[in-house]
Formats: structure tokens, sequence, C-alpha cells
């Protein structure tokens, strides 16, 4: 018999090295990645290229008693970037926040013939803000975005101060005043966003509310919302806003100045605790209402009544100030805490006879207390929070701003409105 004849080592052929990835990979992928690879190799190197957009004209205005101010010439690129956003959007409500305003004073303010007169005509929009990213931009001389609704970048360019003043000297009084009004009212809306609808805390303090009070507590809120919807989604206020104002202020001052005086009462038994309690939460919701209907109020001004801006943004501002003190206040004193560590001490010097014969009343008390206790930590707590709360949203409610241009790319009517939509912030590195 005859060996089998031994089989030869086959040639070794060349082959390209195959890395450890390819041959995990399945074939499939490994075909995909091929193709991507391919393409990437014949496309062109993505360079980057040196930008050629006109920088941003900017200029710093100062007031004594007011926080410096911006105002920017967003040229030509970023304005023509945002009218295009505009133009997708209903006609007369290009944001989604804020609200329409007043262009008479401003209107006189710029004059004829001046910077800013003659980049409007342009079509340019201008910005003019407190928010300090944007003063640091200016003063740093570095690179801006222009940030537009949806916090979309809408172009990015260098800073420079402008050769000649943008505005009139009179234009920054109004603007200045403007501005304040604008960061205030953004405070108030920024708190009234983290309390929820006032239908809620209604519901929620009915408990404490007798019929004919919560009723009247009931009408106020409805009014109040129906305003501030009528306002949000239009970003105007109607025709009759002024008369249904005055009807919420009416209820409101009502309210708020009953509570007050009722605040005073004095806790000598756990029936006055209970309407100690009560009192101060019908105090703190009549509050919150006098703040919000302000507030709306101040927004109408804006709208409709410049001239009186000014008043109203100070009796708002001494307002809000004179409320945070009275809050202070109240939390700086404890009465049904006091009546209840009272009734404890007496409860233990009562002698051991006197005190078996009374511990099943002196316990029903006791409990009745802790429960006016409990109320009166929550509401305490929750006014508490609403002041932190207030006070630290000043530096957060600075991203408000006046945007201002000319209708029909500069051609027509003067537009003002206030908005935290338009932003310009240094550009990321």
């Amino acid at each position: 018999m005859t060996s089998a004849p031994e089989r030869q080592p086959a040639e070794p052929v060349d082959r390209p090295a195959e890395s450890m990835t390819n041959r995990i990979l399945p074939r499939r992928l490994r075909r995909l990645l091929a193709r991507r690879t391919e393409a990437e190799d014949h496309s062109p190197a993505a360079e980057p290229q040196a930008s050629d957009t006109p920088p941003l004209v900017a200029q710093i205005l100062k007031s004594e008693g007011h926080a410096d101010m911006a105002v920017v010439d967003l040229g030509r690129e970023a304005s023509e970037a945002l009218r295009a956003q505009w133009s997708r959007s209903e006609p007369d409500k290009p944001f989604q926040s804020g609200g329409v305003m007043e262009s008479a004073w401003l209107q006189t303010a710029l004059g004829a013939g001046g910077t800013a007169a003659s980049s409007l005509a342009a079509g340019n929009v201008f910005v003019a803000t407190v928010n300090p990213a944007t003063l640091m931009a200016i003063g740093q001389g570095v690179g801006s975005a222009v940030m537009g609704p949806g916090g979309q970048i809408v172009a990015q360019a260098p800073f420079v101060a402008a050769g000649s003043a943008l505005l009139p000297v009179v234009a920054p009084v109004m603007l200045f005043t403007t501005i304040s009004s604008l960061v205030i009212g953004r405070r108030l809306d920024r708190m009234q966003e983290g309390l929820g609808k006032l239908y809620g805390l209604v519901e929620e303090m009915k408990r404490f509310l007798e019929a004919e009070d919560y009723a009247l507590f009931e009408t106020v809120a409805s009014q109040i919302e129906s305003l501030r919807s009528d306002f949000t989604k239009q970003r105007r206020f109607a025709a009759d806003a002024p008369s249904r104002l005055a009807m919420a202020e009416r209820d409101v001052s009502k309210l708020r100045h009953k509570y007050r005086a009722l605040m005073a009462s004095r806790v000598g038994a756990a029936t006055e605790a209970r309407q100690v309690v009560s009192h101060l939460h019908r105090f703190h919701l009549a509050t919150l209402y006098d703040l919000q209907v302000d507030a709306l109020r101040l927004y109408w001004t804006l709208q409709k009544e410049p001239d009186f801006l000014a008043h109203r943004q100070a009796r708002l501002q001494a307002k809000v100030e004179r409320c945070v003190a009275e809050f202070r206040k109240i939390l700086d004193t404890d009465p049904v805490g006091d009546y209840h560590r009272k009734m404890k001490s007496e409860a233990s010097r009562t002698k051991w006879p006197w005190r078996l014969l009374t511990r099943s009343a002196l316990d029903a008390d006791e409990r009745r207390l802790r429960r006016i206790r409990s109320d009166s930590h929550a509401i305490r707590a929750r006014i508490w929070s609403e002041i932190e709360s207030f006070e630290s949203a000043a530096a957060e409610s600075q991203d408000t701003s006046i945007v201002f241009y000319r209708e029909s790319a500069g051609k027509g009517a003067l537009r003002v409105f206030h908005t935290h939509e338009v932003q310009v912030q240094p550009s990321a590195a």
C-alpha cells in the first residue's frame, strides 16, 4: 500500500495587516466603516475660517443710582437673522416672553440723523440691557454671540466701542427707568412661576378661610389669572385692562389691610393661636396678590403710559421692600410658639394631684397646639423660602432686555419690546 502524498504547505500570501478592531467587528459593519473612512479621506479638510462679520457696535451708559447699561447695535447679519426668525411668528408677537412697549418716547429721544437713528433706518436691531455678561464682553472687547429666541446663536462677532454716542443724552434717562422696571417685574414673575397658579394657593389655604373670604380670594385670583393669561397669550393688554386692574386692586387692598391689622392679635388660648395662623395665611396670600397686580400694572404702564413709569416703578419698589420688611418682622416673632412654651411650662409646674385630674384635658390641649404649631411652621417656612427666592433672583432677572427696531427692514414704524429671549454674551472660547 502506498502512502498518500504529503500536503505541501501553502505559499504565503502578502495581505495587508488587519487591525484587532477589524478582526472583532462583524463583516457587514467593517464594510460600513470602510466606506465612511473612504468618504472622509476624499472630503476636503474643514479649516476654521476667519470671520469677516462686522463687529457689534456698543456703548456703556452710566447713571447714578442705577446699574450700568449696554446699548448694542447688532449689525446687519444678526439683525437679518433675527428678522427671519420673527417673520415665522405671529404678527405683532415676535417673542414668547415679555411684551410690547410704547415707542413714542424712544422715537422722540432718537431724533433724526443720529447714529442710532441711521442704523435703525438701515434695518439694524438694537438691544439695551444691564446683563452683566454683556457688559463684561463689551468691556473686554471679546467675541460675542447673539442669542435669539430658543437660545439659538444667530451671529458671532467681536465688540467695538461706539465712535460717537449711539443715543442722545436725553434717551438714557427713560431707558434706565425702563430697565429698572423690567428687572423688578422679572423678579416678581420668577417668584410667581415658582408659586404656580393662584387658584392652587387658594385651594391649599381653603381650610384657613371663612366662606366669605374664600369667595373673595377666589374672585381676585380669577381676575389676576385672567389678566395674566391675556397678556401672556398676546404679549399686550386689551383695552379693558385698566378697569379690570382697578377692580383687582380694590379687592386686594381690602384683604391686605384687614389681615395686616388682625396680625397684631395676641395669643392667650388655643383658639386665638388658630386665628393667628389663619390670619397669617390670609395676609400672606393677599400680599402675593397685591404684588402681582402691581407687576401687571407696571407692564400696562410700559405699554400705554410711559410718562407714569418712574412713579409706578418707584411705588412698586417701595412696596416690595415694605412687604419683605413686614414678612421678616413676622418671622422674627412667634406668638404661637411662645404660647405653646408657656402652656408646657405651666403644666410642668402643676402639682401632682391636680395634674392627674386634668391630664386628659392637658393632653388634648397639647395635641391641638402641636397641630396649630405645625401649620404655623409650614406657612412661616414658605414665607422664608419666598423671601430667599425673590432676593436670589436679583442677578438672574438682569437677563431681560429692551429690543427696538424699525419694521420693513428699517423703512417702517419703530417697534419696542421687552423680552429675555434676545441676549448678547461672550462667545465660547
